[in-house]
C-alpha cells in the first residue's frame, strides 16, 4: 500500500471515530489549536536569574522594529524640577531581558550599595581646575561656543572604558556610555530601551558596543556583543526621565575585561567634573579633525559645574549634543574618576547616581560576573 493511500485511510479512520464518540472534526481542530503556547520561563535553560530569590522570569520581551532608533527627549529646568517628588519605591527595581529574549523583573530590592567604588586605575591627563562661571541655562546643548575638546589615545585607559553603541551593521553610534565593570556598560535607559508601557514597548536588541571608538567605522578596541541588558521599573514601565539609566552587560571576554573601566559615587556632586561621549556623527564639533567639522564619531569632552541638582537629576553646564546620550559624568582628582551621573536628555541633563542606583548597579555587576577580573561589587 502506498504511503498516500495509507494517509487517507488514516484520516478516515480518525473521521470515523470522532463521529461514533460525538465529536466533530471542527470541534478536534479547535481543541488543537487552543493548546497552551510553550512557556519560555520553564521550557528553555536556566539562567543566572533564575538560580536568584529576587528576580521572576514574565515571559518573552518585546522587541522594537528593526529601524526604530534612540530619540533623546528635552527636558526643561522647570520639568526637572518637577521630578524631585517622591516615587513608589518599586521604581528602583530591577527589569532585564536574558540573552535568548526572556524578560525578568526583579521582585525586591537589593543590598544596600557602597556609596562609591574606585575606577579599575588611574591614567590619563586632565586639568582639575576650578568650575567655570556660570551659563546661561537653555535647552540647546551647545551653551556659546563649543570648548569640547577630542581625545585620539582611544587605545589608552581611560579613554577605551567610555564607548559608543551602534546599531546592527553600522558603522555609526547613536547613545554612548561608559564601562563601571569588567563587562558592564553603564548608558542611558532611552538608549537600551523605548520607555514606558512595560511589554508594550520594545528593546533595541543586537545593539553593538565600541569602546574607544576613533572616527567612522574606526573600532580600535573591537566591537563587542551584548549579553544582557538591565533597566528600572520607572523607565521599563513609566518612561519617568528621573529614572533613565540601564546597563549593557557585555560578552564576557578577556579583551574587553582588561580595558579597565570607571569607578562611581553618590555623594559629593558638586563642583567641576567631565564628561566624554559620542555626538551624532553629522554634527559640528569644533575640534574634529575633519576638513568638514563634522563630529564624525570621535570621541569628545568638556568640563563645568552643575547649574541644578535635584534628588534624581543633574542639570550640567558642560556642552553635549545628541548621540552623547548615555555618557559619564565624573568627578576627576588625579586620574581617579568617579560617574555621578549618566547624560540623558537635551537641556544637558543627566540622571544622578543615587544610593539606590549604586546598589542596582553592584547587583547587575554580581550577577554577571567576570571570569577574566574581579570587581569589588563581586
Amino acid at each position: 500500500m502506498t504511503a498516500r493511500k495509507r494517509h487517507v485511510l488514516t484520516l478516515m479512520a480518525v473521521g470515523a471515530l470522532l463521529a461514533t464518540t460525538g465529536v466533530s472534526t471542527a470541534t478536534a481542530t479547535s481543541a488543537a489549536s487552543a493548546a497552551p503556547a510553550p512557556d519560555p520561563c520553564a521550557e528553555r535553560p536556566a539562567t543566572a536569574l533564575d538560580q536568584r530569590g529576587d528576580w521572576q522570569c514574565v515571559g518573552l520581551a518585546t522587541i522594537a522594529d528593526a529601524n526604530a532608533q534612540p530619540e533623546t527627549p528635552t527636558l526643561t529646568e522647570e520639568q526637572a524640577t518637577q521630578l524631585d517628588v517622591a516615587r513608589p519605591v518599586n521604581y528602583e527595581l530591577g527589569v532585564a531581558i536574558s540573552p535568548d529574549g526572556r524578560l525578568y523583573r526583579q521582585t525586591t530590592p537589593p543590598p544596600a550599595g557602597p556609596v562609591e567604588t574606585r575606577p579599575s586605575e588611574a591614567g590619563g591627563a586632565e586639568d582639575e581646575g576650578e568650575p567655570r562661571p556660570a551659563r546661561p541655562v537653555e535647552t540647546r546643548t551647545i551653551f556659546g561656543a563649543d570648548d569640547r575638546t577630542r581625545r585620539a589615545a582611544t587605545t589608552s585607559y581611560p579613554w577605551r572604558a567610555m564607548g559608543s553603541i551602534l546599531a546592527p551593521n553600522a558603522t555609526t553610534s547613536n547613545c554612548s556610555g561608559a564601562l563601571i565593570g569588567p563587562r558592564h556598560f553603564l548608558t542611558a535607559g532611552h538608549c537600551i530601551h523605548q520607555g514606558g508601557g512595560g511589554s508594550g514597548q520594545g528593546w533595541y536588541t543586537n545593539r553593538k558596543v565600541a569602546p574607544g571608538q576613533n572616527g567612522i567605522n574606526s573600532f580600535p578596541n573591537g566591537l563587542k556583543n551584548h549579553a544582557w541588558y538591565f533597566s528600572v521599573s520607572g523607565w521599563f514601565d513609566h518612561a519617568d526621565p528621573a529614572y533613565d539609566y540601564g546597563m549593557i552587560v557585555l560578552e564576557d571576554r578577556a579583551d574587553t575585561a582588561n580595558l579597565g573601566w570607571l569607578g562611581w559615587r553618590s555623594t559629593g556632586h558638586t563642583g567641576a567634573h567631565w564628561t566624554f561621549g559620542y555626538p551624532g556623527w553629522s554634527y559640528t564639533c569644533a575640534a574634529s579633525p575633519s576638513p568638514s567639522k563634522r563630529c564624525d564619531n570621535y570621541l569628545y569632552g568638556d568640563d563645568n559645574s552643575p547649574f541644578l541638582l535635584t534628588t534624581n537629576q543633574i542639570g550640567t553646564q558642560a556642552d553635549i549634543q545628541s548621540g552623547q546620550s548615555g555618557s559619564p559624568i565624573y568627578k576627576y582628582n588625579n586620574g581617579d574618576r568617579r560617574v555621578i551621573g549618566i547624560v540623558a536628555y537635551h537641556g544637558n541633563w543627566g540622571t544622578r547616581v543615587t544610593s539606590a542606583r549604586s546598589a542596582n548597579f553592584c547587583n547587575w555587576i554580581r550577577v554577571s560576573p567576570s571570569a577574566f577580573n574581579d570587581h569589588p561589587c563581586e
